[in-house]
């Protein structure tokens, strides 16, 4: 098999069809599958071959997605990361997992990887997208005037690598998961036959980076049933809104930092938007504030659906049913996968209580890259520990309360954080919050809130206290509270509580 099989089937059935749209570019299916081709042809004439890592360090953009299934027609393996990750940052993955050929973006990371290039001594050739004044590296473009737009698929087993992807690295160095072909080519069917409800007619968008695991609920669910998808290369809310009013999006997925922020800029002016093709919004990432998905249902009028997933799962393990969800719950395990909320032996504890989520499926991962120990602390019998805690409904439905890594003891009481930010959100002046354990000479910890106010709102520390105790036990309110202008985010916009962190011992 090769997971690419799902393009020429496109081709073959809907040739003249939108497949890949930006704001400069509109390529049918037939038109993309040859630029596919071509590139396929270039990394080749380059010394790829099945195998050989390839990296990709690029915007969402036609180039990208060009890129990635050219590397897997020819059953190398992709290895993608984000255009805003530091030169330090690319040195890292790169050494770690040793491409022949890197494909980035002309600009800043780039000059300042070219002055360490000895640094990364697996990387024979560069491929730059854009304009630059580099010298022994060569253009995207150049490469592929002449090449041949025919290009046969490679076969792989199902579970050759298709893809190393890396983990967001909120704790110590990221770790690249392995993906298959036959993890990606399942889990797109699961995307776009159950959690997406997507058709070929319509059309995709992502505020995400496509260096994220998302990339397959948001790009290759839709490419399997042959749904077009628009890109851009960076996230701003009021570019995302203009673009889903301009090439009529359907399906819109992103984080919830995304939504927020596309909330208070959408309701400052809704009627410069025109939404009435967007029928189905997806979040993931993080936990979506159940005090935001009636307000997204309500302003945008579209179907809301929340994923639960990580790097290691291939995406969605579990998902809220579009028109059944519950606010709060990342809904009901997928199909073919087994999820349990469970104790430290993996049995399900009783409904209500707290455990760890485990689960496996048709998504789970092979491994971590050239990390056995971590392999096996994460893959135990088969079972995925997710690290997330979480209990049970008596239908079924999951609710995470925390990472097991954020919970903190304050005088013997456990407390979640994520509860406390539920409470923060529903204050009408806060846009985003985020709760981390400080130490404290009797209690052991205190919960702590940073918090970001919503444009022309105000508000003090004793009033957010107050607000909190007035909703939960007095113990689980925060304490202390700081007011920030923003937050420390990672690249797929996930608040990082590590930097908080480190912003209170550093004080």
């Amino acid at each position: 098999m090769n997971l690419a099989q799902m393009i020429e089937r496109n081709v073959r059935r809907i040739p003249h069809w939108s497949a890949v749209l930006s704001e400069t570019r509109n390529y049918t299916w037939e038109e993309y599958n040859r630029q596919v081709n071509m590139m396929g042809n270039a990394l080749r004439k380059q010394g790829v071959s099945k195998g050989d890592r390839v990296a990709i360090c690029l915007p969402n953009s036609p180039e990208y997605l060009v890129t990635y299934f050219a590397i897997v027609k020819l059953g190398a393996i992709a290895v993608p990361f984000n255009i805003m990750f530091k030169s330090s940052e690319v040195c890292y993955i790169v050494n770690n997992s040793e491409p022949k050929v890197m494909v980035a973006l002309a600009g800043e990371t780039m000059n300042g990887l070219m002055k360490m290039r000895e640094k990364i001594p697996s990387i024979e050739k560069i491929i730059l997208v854009g304009e630059h004044e580099l010298d022994n590296v060569l253009s995207y473009p150049q490469i592929m005037q002449e090449e041949s737009d025919e290009l046969e698929l490679v076969d792989c087993a199902p579970d050759e690598v298709v893809t190393i992807l890396y983990t967001s690295g909120t704790t110590g160095q990221p770790k690249g998961a392995m993906l298959t072909h036959n993890n990606f080519y399942k889990m797109a069917e699961l995307n776009s036959c159950y959690v997406d409800l997507i058709t070929d007619q319509d059309i995709s968008f992502t505020g995400t980076p496509f260096c994220h695991i998302f990339f397959v609920t948001t790009v290759l669910g839709p490419m399997y049933k042959g749904a077009a998808v628009v890109t851009a290369p960076r996230f701003f809310p009021e570019k995302a809104l203009e673009l889903i009013s301009k090439f009529k999006v359907t399906h819109f997925a992103a984080v919830p930092t995304m939504y927020i922020y596309m909330l208070e800029t959408y309701l400052k002016d809704p009627q410069r938007y025109n939404l009435r093709a967007w029928r189905n919004a997806q979040s993931a990432g993080a936990a979506m504030p159940a005090e935001y998905i009636a307000k997204i249902e309500d302003s945008f009028r579209v179907n809301f659906c929340e994923n639960y997933g990580a790097t290691e799962t291939g995406s969605t393990a579990a998902y809220g049913r579009l028109g059944h969800g519950k606010a709060g719950s990342i809904g009901l395990p997928s199909d073919n996968w087994e999820v349990i909320v469970g104790d430290q032996n993996n049995q399900s504890v009783p409904q209500g209580e707290v455990g760890e989520i485990v689960l496996k499926g048709p998504g789970l991962f092979k491994g971590y890259w050239k990390m056995p120990e971590a392999t096996e602390e994460a893959l135990v019998d088969g079972w995925f520990h997710t690290g997330d805690l979480a209990r049970v409904d008596e239908d079924g439905y999951i609710y995470v309360v925390d990472r097991k890594k954020h919970m903190l003891i304050c005088g013997g009481y456990n407390i979640y954080p994520r509860e406390v930010e539920e409470v923060l959100y529903a204050h009408p002046a806060v846009l985003e919050a985020a709760v981390i354990g400080i130490p404290h000479p009797s209690k052991g910890e205190i919960p702590k809130a940073f918090i970001t106010l919503k444009s022309d709102c105000q508000a003090i520390e004793a009033e957010i206290i107050a607000f909190c105790k007035e909703r939960m036990a007095a113990y689980k309110a925060p304490r202390v509270v700081e007011f920030l202008t923003e937050f420390p985010k990672n690249y797929s916009g996930k608040i990082m509580k590590k930097e908080l962190l480190n912003r209170y011992v550093n004080m």
